[in-house]
């Protein structure tokens, strides 16, 4: 009894309890060949799902074959298949599973995805240890997330673990921290809220920073007070006359510009730079067909290698959507994160107009790595598919997590409209007009407003239009015109007679607003199509396809596939 109690422990610690006899691998590929290989065992599996001898077989070919997102999910069914004393694998099993999730880890770690900690220590238990700095960055990933939640109790929890992490140095993110712990320094808890705003966590850099603003008297340190500042016009609602603009001992430098009445222009805000335009995006497919695969090779992190699949995807999709689809669950397995290749496929089928598929895909990878961007992507399939209800949750918690929640409640405001859902669409441009700083603030109007005249309220329409204008005149230097104010003069001269004056005029507005489709789109139409102007046009809405702001890039996407 003895003797089977301690080898009953023995097989237990070596992770092989009781697996069944391995299917040569190897062998079956020399005589079928890696696909027919891998077409027979997931048959076997689809046969039986308990086939923990074909689950096994077809991980190990799955590896070897370059496909690790399927991999994983085969050993993960054996995990949970488990057995009367355990997981029923092999060592190489357990090791082969580690070795995929911290591959699958480090992937996220490089997107700063929370889940990245969570891949690297259970690969740590599984025989595949990732390196100190790789957990610490992971911890860093999980405390990022918490402190841009909106929920205090959250952010006290994220704080802590930075406070944790931090370490005396200059100019180093660790010292930054310092002013996380309990009883920091004013001077550590500005310098700790800057910081936090470079995260996205804009409700704690404003307390942090609003803090130290009252712990401090002026004349005051200049870069923290022009924080300071810049935190103060996003979160205190002053620009349609709801609030009162800081006092003027509080308004110097630069920062001050952003505020109702000054006289000087506002720091410009600063728009990622477009992604550049790489060879799969330029040549070999219609001009829709290539702006619909670089939206979604955007989307995220890709390698030049994915936008060439998902061009070819998008190739197969006019041909047969169910090509497509079947190409897209290839995408994924080979993807080193699955939930990272859902999100690409779903965005994807997004700019192809399949919103069924789209939502499919982003609720898988919401599912598969619960991230901020997945859920809000999935928020916005939804409300373009027309689920009006569903996008409301969605976008609920994917803005309590983002760290500027009227970012979020504006796109599924655009989304919703696509979709259709007047109403929720109003409805989430309300909270985003109730959230939003002086950057998203515009945009909260401008559908709100578009909105409102399509559900026939006209004066509501007309009075979200009168506070527009009352925020460009306020971002606007004093005595100056708003800046948008010469795109809408010239769109609206060009739909009331067009001529070759007024194509000028929306030539010289698109060379002042180099991201505005809606001119772009109008110059198309005007221009001759040997026009040389018209071939730059058509270059700039295939680089604006990777806008990161979506409905931009949505449109533009649309706008080639109308050609």
């Amino acid at each position: 009894m003895r003797a089977l109690l301690l080898a009953t422990v023995a097989v237990l610690a070596s992770g092989c309890v009781r697996a069944p006899s391995p299917i040569d691998v190897k062998a079956l590929i020399a005589k079928r060949g890696p696909e027919e290989a891998r077409r027979d065992l997931a048959i076997r599996v689809l046969d039986d799902p308990r086939d923990v001898q074909a689950r096994l077989a077809l991980a190990a070919l799955a590896e070897e074959v370059g496909r690790p997102s399927e991999a994983i999910e085969q050993l993960e069914a054996v995990e949970r298949l488990g057995g009367p004393i355990g997981v029923r694998w092999h060592y190489d099993d357990r090791k082969r599973l580690g070795r995929l999730l911290l591959a699958r880890g480090r992937a996220r770690l490089a997107r700063s995805a929370p889940a990245a900690l969570a891949d690297l220590e259970r690969a740590g238990s599984l025989g595949a240890p990732a390196s100190a700095d790789e957990l610490v960055s992971g911890k860093i990933a999980v405390a990022s997330a918490l402190v841009r939640h909106v929920d205090a109790k959250l952010r006290a929890k994220g704080r802590a673990m930075l406070a944790a992490l931090a370490k005396p140095g200059e100019g180093t993110e660790e010292s930054a921290w310092l002013g996380a712990r309990e009883g920091a320094a004013p001077a550590e808890r500005g310098a700790y809220g800057a910081w936090v705003w470079t995260i996205d966590a804009r409700r704690e850099a404003y307390d942090q920073l609003a803090a130290w603003h009252t712990a401090t008297k002026a004349p005051r340190d200049e870069a923290l007070q022009a924080a300071y500042l810049r935190a103060y016009a996003w979160w205190v609602p002053l620009w349609l006359g709801e609030a009162q603009p800081p006092p003027a001992e509080d308004l110097v430098g630069a920062e001050r510009c952003r505020f109702p009445g000054a006289d000087c222009a506002p720091p410009a805000i600063e728009l990622p730079p477009l992604p550049p335009l790489a060879d799969a995006d330029r040549t070999g497919a219609p001009l829709g067909i290539l702006a619909a695969a670089r939206f979604a090779s955007t989307r995220s992190t890709a390698l030049p290698a994915d936008a060439a699949q998902l061009k070819a995807m998008a190739l197969a999709y006019g041909r047969d959507p169910a090509i497509a689809e079947r190409l897209g669950r290839d995408f994924v397995a080979r993807s080193t994160d699955a939930a990272l290749g859902h999100a690409m496929v779903g965005a994807l089928f997004d700019s192809l107009g399949d919103r069924p598929r789209a939502r499919v895909e982003w609720q898988a990878a919401a599912e598969l790595s619960d991230e901020s961007a997945f859920e809000r992507g999935l928020a916005e399939a939804a409300g373009r598919a027309g689920d009006g209800p569903g996008a409301l949750v969605f976008a609920t918690s994917a803005g309590a997590w983002s760290g500027d929640p009227a970012v979020v409640w504006t796109a599924v405001a655009f989304a919703l409209r696509d979709g259709k859902q007047y109403v929720d669409a109003l409805s989430a441009a309300r909270s985003a007009i109730d959230l939003a700083g002086p950057d998203m603030l515009g945009r909260a109007l401008d559908v709100a407003a578009d909105l409102s005249r399509t559900l026939g309220r006209e004066s509501q329409a007309n009075a979200l239009g009168v506070q527009r204008a009352q925020l460009a005149i306020a971002q606007a230097p004093r005595g100056t015109k708003p800046a948008e104010s010469d795109v809408m003069a010239a769109l609206l001269a060009h739909r009331t007679r067009p001529t070759a004056v007024t194509t000028a005029r929306l030539w010289v507005a698109a060379r002042s607003h180099p991201r505005d489709v809606e001119v772009r789109v109008a110059l198309i139409d005007a221009l001759d199509t040997d026009d040389p102007r018209r071939t730059v046009i058509l270059r700039e809405l295939l680089e604006l396809a990777g806008d990161p702001v979506a409905d931009r890039a949505l449109a533009a996407v649309a706008a080639l596939r109308s050609l």
